[in-house]
């Protein structure tokens, strides 16, 4: 705890101080938190199954100064003509090889911060720090990422994409981003998150993004979490949903030596719909952990939730997922699944869907399975020739690709199903 007592006193007598007063008064309150809670255990019921001593008794550094490309980086990104990119070196914003949308507003968050009046209406305002140790821990040090506002009736034609990429100085680097969308009414749009390591360092990442979505709005999260195996990623998305608005997120975590991913949606006007899904897996000592928390506050409300894990060798995979029904939430139609598939005798999978129902005339179901490979179908696999290792993860890929189906059509379907590939021939590898 000293280690971030120490970093957050450094921060107020820097630059900080000359941060308007609701920002440093934001911080305070989240460190006051932090230090209160500490980092969660074993023994709070939303980490029973994961285990962040890793992380707490690490001696992370902050690294300070502005992220930098090398000249060749910087060519290589301008080479590949990505559209729509939002560039993230080491948890900070680097304008100069980020491609933005004409009819978007990206600004750097901590200039937002010093300039915009309207941010603090919601930065800080979904994302409940006296809830969350890793989002008090964020919001403390409030300052790197960006805000990203889709103005009232825009439709994003092409997806807006944001690559974090770690390539820390030292072993054991802390990057904290944080993220705030705004997407105005009848907006629309697809933003894909995607994570990834220069280097083998290990380093922490703790993103937090906050998306709020007005009237009629609808918006498509995807996130692709491949990072190195010595890497921690703690990651907290809250999205707040006004009347008739519609989000769908898809997220795929491959990489990490311990991944934690949450997803708070908040469902706060009537006819408010949300979908999410994804896929983990996980090999060697990998801990990979998603949950979710769909909030069910007005009528006629729907939520669909489609996950699935497969791990292999000492992998552990978590699935937590809860689904509020509160009172006055009537028509309320909720549905979660979770299916797990065990690729050796050592890998283990958890999962908890939960259901809480404060109220009357909904429709809500849940269900979770954890199994292996089929014999049978192994042995008909066998039986024409096929080796059991391409045996076993034809039979994986197969049941993968449901709910990779789920992701659409396109460029990132593609590029989820070539990432899926590499990470199959890695688990059976291991066979």
């Amino acid at each position: 705890m000293n280690q971030y007592i120490k970093a957050f006193e450094d921060l107020k007598r820097g630059a900080a101080s000359a941060d308007v007063p609701w920002v440093r008064r934001l911080r305070g309150e989240a460190m006051a938190s932090f230090i209160e809670k500490g980092f969660p255990t074993t023994r709070d019921e939303a980490w029973r199954y994961t285990d962040p001593t890793a992380i707490r008794d690490a001696a992370f550094i902050f690294e300070t100064g502005a992220a930098t490309l090398s000249q060749g980086q910087i060519e290589k990104l301008n080479r590949e003509r990505v559209g729509n990119r939002i560039m993230f070196l080491n948890g900070r914003y680097v304008r100069e090889v980020s491609s933005l949308p004409e009819n978007v507003e990206v600004v750097d968050l901590r200039k937002a911060l010093a300039t915009n009046p309207e941010i603090e209406m919601h930065c800080g305002a979904h994302a409940d720090f006296k809830q969350n140790a890793f989002v008090a821990l964020n919001t403390a040090f409030l300052g790197e990422g960006v805000l990203i506002r889709i103005p009232e009736g825009t439709v994003l034609e092409v997806p807006l994409r944001l690559v974090f990429v770690a390539d820390p100085a030292s072993e054991d680097s802390i990057f904290q981003p944080r993220v705030l969308i705004l997407a105005g009414k009848r907006s629309g749009g697809t933003l894909v998150e995607h994570y990834c390591a220069a280097n083998l360092k290990g380093y922490f990442t703790n993103i937090v993004s906050e998306i709020v979505l007005g009237e009629g709005a609808s918006f498509r999260h995807c996130k692709i979490q491949n990072e190195n195996a010595n890497a921690f990623h703690i990651a907290s998305t809250w999205v707040s949903q006004e009347k008739g608005s519609q989000f769908s997120s898809w997220a795929l975590s491959t990489g990490s030596r311990l991944m934690r991913n949450d997803c708070h949606v908040g469902l706060a006007k009537e006819e408010a719909s949300c979908v999410l899904s994804g896929l983990y897996l996980g090999d060697g000592d990998q801990h990979l952990d998603q949950h979710t928390f769909i909030d069910h506050r007005s009528p006629a409300g729907k939520s669909r939730q489609f996950f699935k894990g497969l791990m292999a060798g000492k992998s552990r995979g978590v699935f937590g997922g809860k689904v509020l029904v509160r009172q006055g939430a009537v028509q309320t139609d909720a549905m979660q699944t979770n299916k797990n598939l065990l690729l050796s005798d050592e890998a283990r999978v958890d999962t908890q869907p939960q259901l809480e129902i404060d109220t009357d005339d909904v429709k809500c179901s849940h269900g979770a399975a954890v199994g292996q490979l089929q014999e049978d179908a192994l042995f008909y696999l066998r039986a024409r020739g096929i080796g059991e290792r391409d045996a076993g993860r034809m039979l994986a890929r197969g049941f993968a690709q449901e709910v990779i189906d789920t992701a659409g059509e396109g460029l990132f379907k593609k590029e989820l199903e070539e990432l899926v590939s590499r990470k199959l021939e890695a688990q059976f590898s291991q066979s």
